[in-house]
């Protein structure tokens, strides 16, 4: 399992940058966000997606995925067209779309079809151009909010081209038990989520407690009980820390977190993947 790590909070920094603040933190590679304001983004991704992989490859770090924006959900855009194209001409093979919402009032089944409509169209430019789609759980009022939920989205579809990509901290705090879980999900799981999540009392609001995001081993994630589910299922893709620390209900269910970034940066990740490699040398 490679350990990588998302560049969202990471966009002021170069490609060249960023490959060396991955090695200095001790990351195997990048989950590399596609999205405006980064340096690789819609306006030059023909290019620019490429050539980042190619220096972060002659610094050792790879680059096995790319999330793209959180509303990134038409497959008949050109940027949809685009970014398929450039991940294919970089050697970059999972693909994070973005989210599929549902609203109050909504019918649940209707949201659903329309997005595995969405997500079928996906598939097509992912099956053109060699790259498979990776839908990413995310709690709250998205499709796919724990591995339940994921699975009514891509259940059915040929896992060489739609994946699943679990997430411990939104599975902590939608409720769902980790084994049970990603059996769900054992033939399509291709990525998952590094992140710890835990219920946190809040003073004088209703109802007292809600979710928040925290270090890894600080929230209510098993984290042995995680890898070692893992480990026992043979899971060889990527693990990927998002770096969402002390981010609470307010940000977690805006999906995208604007332009806040968390506190620690050159600390924290540093120290998550030190405690990830530790459980795993234990494991």
């Amino acid at each position: 399992m490679e350990i990588i790590l998302n560049s969202k909070f990471f966009a002021e920094l170069s490609p060249a940058e960023l490959g060396e603040k991955m090695r200095s933190f001790g990351y195997d590679g990048i989950d590399v966000c596609v999205r405006p304001g980064h340096p690789v983004h819609f306006g030059n991704v023909a290019t620019a997606l490429p050539e980042a992989v190619a220096v972060w490859r002659d610094q050792g770090i790879s680059c096995p995925m790319v999330s793209s924006p959180v509303d990134f959900t038409d497959p008949h855009s050109d940027d949809a067209k685009a970014l398929y194209a450039a991940c294919e001409a970089a050697g970059v093979g999972l693909l994070k779309p973005g989210y599929w919402r549902f609203s109050d009032g909504d019918d649940y089944w209707q949201v659903l079809e329309r997005a595995r409509e969405g997500l079928a169209e996906f598939a097509k430019l992912g099956e053109l151009h060699g790259v498979k789609t990776c839908c990413h759980m995310h709690s709250g009022q998205c499709i796919g909010s724990n591995c339940a939920g994921l699975m009514h989205l891509i259940q059915d579809f040929d896992p060489t081209l739609v994946g699943a990509y679990a997430d411990f901290g939104h599975m902590a705090l939608d409720g769902e038990d980790i084994t049970m879980g990603l059996a769900m999900l054992r033939e399509q799981l291709c990525v998952v989520g590094m992140k710890d999540g835990y219920q946190a009392f809040r003073e004088g609001e209703e109802p007292p407690y809600g979710p928040k995001f925290g270090q890894l081993g600080a929230g209510s994630v098993d984290w042995r009980r995680a890898l070692r589910t893992l480990t026992d299922m043979s899971f060889d893709g990527p693990v990927c820390v998002h770096t969402e620390y002390e981010f609470d209900e307010a940000i977690i269910r805006e999906v995208g977190y604007a332009d806040e970034k968390p506190p620690d940066l050159e600390t924290v990740p540093r120290e998550d993947v030190a405690y990830l490699r530790r459980l795993m040398a234990e494991l």
